[in-house]
């Protein structure tokens, strides 16, 4: 059963939504499901433009840190295994989808569940009592690189180092300030507003929307794809560090405790 839902809406406007629960958690699994949304949307002539929500109180809470992806893969004996080649992957899908894509940020986005958010072309989102945030750094997370030239692509030096340093989880109301979202909407006009701007983009022309697109992104992907095998494993050995594995495991007391 796909844990990405599909559903059409009028002009054009195909809706995604990451149906996970409780937290619509990131795994390899749910890596793969939405890269195949995406590509049946492209493949799609009837799809315009796609807008990406999460179902319940969760837009994502970022990696799966129970399994969902294995980061032993990069230490363990023998030949080493990139654990992030699934999300590099469905970043990279991302970035190249010739169509508009738009952010439906209606609840908590953290990390890796934030960086999905910002792979989206133009992100709108409720102004509600959910939080953001990229605390990667406060667990002993690394950026892979895929997800670190997202956040370049879409922020701001000031807005890249206050979030990824800082590690601090914000109140919604921080997220235009952020650079998170293009516009903060109320409740009662959310939905409507959100469907309204992803028809608009998907009515220009298409062949303009992709040419201009691929433009803007083209230096993220060269980056991205210069990654090196052994960069990448680097990179997910730092997941595995005593002091980093440490700083996860309290995290996670912490949220039992506050469960």
């Amino acid at each position: 059963m796909t844990m990405v839902r599909a559903e059409d809406r009028s002009d054009g406007v195909r809706l995604l939504t990451l149906d996970r629960p409780p937290a619509n958690a990131i795994t390899t699994g749910l890596l793969a499901d939405l890269g195949a949304a995406l590509d049946a949307a492209r493949d799609d002539p009837g799809v315009r433009a796609v807008v990406l929500t999460g179902e319940g109180r969760f837009f994502s809470a970022g990696l799966d840190l129970r399994g969902g992806i294995d980061f032993q893969a990069a230490t363990s004996p023998g030949p080493a295994v990139d654990p992030f080649g699934a999300l590099r992957t469905c970043l990279l899908n991302f970035l190249r989808f010739p169509k508009p894509t738009v952010a439906m940020l209606r609840g908590h986005a953290i990390a890796g569940g934030l960086i999905l958010v910002l792979a989206c072309d133009y992100r709108l989102g409720v102004n509600g009592p959910y939080r953001i945030g990229l605390n990667e750094v406060e667990i002993g997370a690394s950026f892979p690189r895929a997800a670190f030239e997202i956040v370049r692509l879409r922020l701001t030096h000031q807005q890249a180092s206050e979030l990824l340093l800082g590690a601090a989880i914000y109140p919604a109301a921080q997220a235009a300030r952020l650079g998170v979202v293009d516009e903060l909407i109320s409740t009662d006009q959310f939905e409507a507003s959100v469907f309204r701007r992803a028809a608009r983009l998907g009515a220009f022309p298409r062949d303009a929307y992709a040419h201009t697109k691929a433009a803007l992104v083209a230096e993220a992907i060269v980056r991205i794809e210069s990654e090196t095998a052994d960069e990448a494993i680097r990179t997910a050995a730092v997941w595995m560090s005593p002091e980093s594995v440490a700083a996860r495991a309290a995290q996670q007391q912490k949220l039992t405790k506050s469960a």
